[in-house]
């Protein structure tokens, strides 16, 4: 059973549009991307490798064990739908986490694909990660990568990093800036991310919370084969101000460990 502040918590991510029916992708969407997933396309695999061993419908079944979604492989008209007691639980476990991690004094790379959405999510709860004693890294600010146009670069705004080009931050799925943050280092000791950041993460053995839209299947895969991470099953691109009660989360975690 949830807890009176969870169950707030939860009541208002669902007026949002956070979680509940989803606001931003259709069930099509969901299937296609599955499909091509498993058929190995870059776009959908987040720096992972592709999973072979599965059908389609394997792979729905993990992503319906994590969002609560049917798993019906039938593509069917209309909106997707998120579970949003299980996007609650999942919350509260990776606020645990953070809250465990930082009492350790443990090295956090907090990034993001979706800068339009999560950003400033990101950035409360970077800042109740160093109040409760984490490190908040900053991987190869003052980098520039080869990929790109020549401008590609990670950027921080208050410890939380984006892919950077020029004067824009930019929308992502790639795992090409995470890669190149690694291959110039350190590790940190955790990573919270979404999409290429989160794979690319995962791939490395790197310990991950990740933030998993519906039609991100890949992370639902790494999860299934017990790879180190913490999901978090959410709409990853709702207007930014309509994330509190998930950052108020972390932070509640963060200030009463």
């Amino acid at each position: 059973m949830l807890s009176t502040i969870e169950q707030a918590a939860k009541d208002a991510l669902v007026a949002a549009g956070i979680t509940g029916p989803h606001k931003s992708h259709s069930r099509h969407n969901t299937i296609t991307n599955i499909r091509a997933l498993v058929a190995g396309d870059p776009d959908k695999l987040f720096g992972m490798a592709a999973p072979t061993d599965y059908t389609p419908a394997d792979v729905l079944g993990f992503l319906s064990e994590l969002t609560g979604c049917s798993p019906d492989i039938v593509d069917t008209a209309g909106s997707d739908t998120i579970d949003p007691e299980l996007t609650v639980r999942a919350i509260v476990e990776a606020a645990g986490r953070l809250a465990e991690c930082a009492g350790q004094g443990a090295s956090l790379c907090i990034v993001t694909g979706h800068p339009t959405g999560l950003l400033e999510h990101h950035i409360h709860i970077a800042r109740a990660y160093e109040a409760a004693g984490g490190t908040v890294v900053r991987i190869a600010e003052d980098k520039r990568f080869s990929f790109g146009r020549g401008r590609s670069e990670v950027r921080y705004t208050a410890g939380v990093g984006c892919y950077g080009d020029g004067a824009s931050l930019v929308h992502t799925h790639a795992p090409d800036c995470m890669e190149a943050m690694l291959e110039v280092g350190p590790y940190p000791d955790l990573v919270f991310g979404d999409h290429g950041f989160a794979g690319a993460a995962v791939s490395r053995n790197i310990p991950a919370i990740a933030v998993m839209d519906i039609n991100d299947p890949a992370l639902a895969v790494a999860h299934a084969e017990n790879r180190d991470v913490t999901v978090i099953p959410m709409d990853d691109n709702r207007l930014p101000r309509l994330y509190r009660p998930s950052w108020e989360l972390f932070v509640h975690a963060l200030q009463s460990r």
